[in-house]
């Protein structure tokens, strides 16, 4: 057999450029993307009904006695605690929509369109409404096993015994979202008695009455959903090779798909018990990435992460003041799910045409 010749120390050095360049490059956009977030933390700090300038607004938060009182109290106790839930909210879905389009390479996966976030809302509302006495620290608990469970039945419905398509996932997750939907307006009608208004954002995704306390229970959930998404970057990636290689790699690719779809519920299912139905964030942010920094999830999730919490903290900030103003009624709010439906809703109907071709 002929010996293949090395490659020349040219191509080695233009590969090695390459990869550093790449290097750069996802570095800094790592970095502008922690900027964006940061800006939009400051921002949404400082507008309301009560506007506070930037240079106080970060005063506040470095040390609450160097700021008025009033400042401080608004800064603290009032919106910090939204930003900081919309943060990790905005976070859980675009980490776990990188999951679940890893899981099932499509870039149409999303936890909305396949049915994770209804089965955490629908859990949510069960637990927190239909039965008395339901500790409301479990919420998120139950909201992550209905994620899961509706994560599997879609899977489950889309396998033919081979594997499963683009148009299966889809079709499946579109009918298990309605009809999980309809009955999560069942629990709200048949409960609005008894306080059900308050769930009402869970049908559209809204943070207009979290605080301290929602931050409490949604903050262990996002940091360990996070740092088990970073553990299964590795494999990730090679599932990302085909089932075959994949397999030929010596990974168990069923087992990794399962736990990748775990790690989303868990993400998916806290953000549901805190914010409600949130639309299309786990579809805008990973196809953003993907376009950034590329398929490699080492830099993917990060990436994700970063533009999940600055595509909420903006977004909500954009409900809750800029589009009361535009339309002249400031005393109003929108609900977040509107603003990111708006965003997502054309990115999704873009995606569908281009890969049409390949139904």
């Amino acid at each position: 057999m002929r010996n293949l010749a090395p490659a020349s120390p040219v191509v080695s050095i233009r590969y090695a450029g390459q990869a550093r360049w790449r290097l750069a490059w996802r570095a800094l956009v790592l970095g502008l993307s922690a900027l964006l977030l940061l800006a939009g933390v400051v921002y949404s700090l400082g507008s309301g009904s009560v506007s506070i300038p930037s240079h106080d607004v970060i005063a506040a938060l470095q040390d609450r006695e160097n700021v008025s009182r009033m400042t401080g109290i608004i800064v603290h106790e009032v919106r910090l605690p939204r930003v900081l839930v919309g943060l990790l909210v905005g976070i859980n879905l675009g980490v776990s929509g990188t999951l679940l389009q890893g899981v099932v390479r499509s870039p149409l996966a999303d936890p909305y369109i396949l049915g994770v976030s209804a089965g955490g809302g629908l859990a949510a509302a069960l637990t927190s409404l239909m039965i008395p006495g339901f500790p409301p620290g479990a919420v998120p608990a139950a909201a992550f096993v209905g994620a899961l469970i509706g994560a599997l039945v879609v899977y489950a419905v889309a396998w033919d015994g081979t594997g499963v398509t683009t148009t299966r996932l889809a079709l499946a997750g579109v009918a298990l979202t309605t009809m999980l939907g309809a009955f999560t307006t069942t629990v709200v009608v048949m409960t609005v008695e008894v306080g059900a208004q308050t769930v009402f954002q869970w049908l559209v995704g809204g943070l207009y009455t979290v605080g301290w306390k929602e931050y409490r229970l949604i903050a262990p959930y996002s940091a360990a959903g996070v740092v088990l998404a970073m553990l299964l970057a590795g494999r990730a990636n090679i599932l990302a090779l085909g089932d075959d290689v994949a397999q030929g790699l010596g990974l168990r690719v069923e087992q990794t798909r399962f736990l990748m779809s775990a790690v989303a519920a868990i993400l998916a299912g806290s953000s549901v018990a805190v914010a409600g139905l949130v639309a299309f964030v786990g579809l805008l942010v990973p196809n953003i990435a993907r376009r950034l920094v590329g398929s490699d999830f080492r830099f993917l999730i990060p990436t994700s992460l970063l533009l999940g919490g600055a595509l909420m903290v903006w977004a909500d900030a954009a409900a809750r003041v800029t589009f009361p103003t535009l339309l002249g009624n400031p005393n109003i709010e929108f609900p977040v799910g509107i603003v990111t439906a708006l965003l997502g809703g054309p990115l999704f109907l873009w995606l569908v045409r281009a890969r049409r071709s390949q139904w």
